[in-house]
């Protein structure tokens, strides 16, 4: 394969989120989702979540960390940016009695104020932000002091990142 270097040019994260959001909306990730559920009862476990907490789950997709959560009885946020995964998380919560509430937010733009939430958690969502540290600000930001930020990843040498990779051989690289 012959690379050729990129000249260094400013990258267009708003049309890299806007053809994410589209691509996240296309299909029916909801039904993905479910097959990882445990990621968010694990993640739950890991951050020691206790009943009464105040948690915000970014870039939620279908709920997995926020029906977890909301197991645990804390007083839960979901967001996403694409409305109808939420709207399977709602329609999810609803089936389990589980109390949550639903709001489109961007990881990158959360609409919360300083230090609202006691703990802050994302299963395999705010890592595909375009802008990763903006998006780390972010979930620092709307964290309370001593809070507790929980995220489930998938890693380079993962599975999934492997295959990842594999894609990315086939697939031409974005502009820039």
């Amino acid at each position: 394969m012959n690379i050729q270097a990129v000249p260094s040019t400013t990258i267009d994260l708003a049309t890299i989120k806007s053809r994410q959001q589209a691509a996240w909306s296309s299909g029916d990730y909801a039904i993905v989702g479910t097959t990882v559920q445990i990621v968010g009862e694990m993640l739950c476990e890991a951050v020691d979540l206790r009943s009464g907490e105040r948690v915000l789950d970014v870039a939620a997709g279908n709920g997995n960390a926020t029906l977890a959560a909301a197991r645990r009885f804390a007083d839960v946020m979901s967001t996403d940016y694409v409305g109808a995964l939420l709207e399977r998380g709602r329609e999810r919560a609803k089936a389990e009695r589980l109390p949550a509430t639903f709001q489109e937010a961007d990881a990158e733009a959360l609409p919360f104020t300083d230090g609202r939430f006691d703990v802050v958690l994302s299963t395999f969502g705010v890592m595909f932000t375009p802008d990763q540290q903006q998006a780390a600000n972010e979930l620092i930001r709307v964290c309370r002091p001593g809070g507790k930020i929980g995220l489930a990843n998938w890693t380079p040498e993962s599975f999934i990142g492997q295959l990842f990779k594999t894609i990315g051989k086939y697939i031409p690289p974005a502009p820039a």
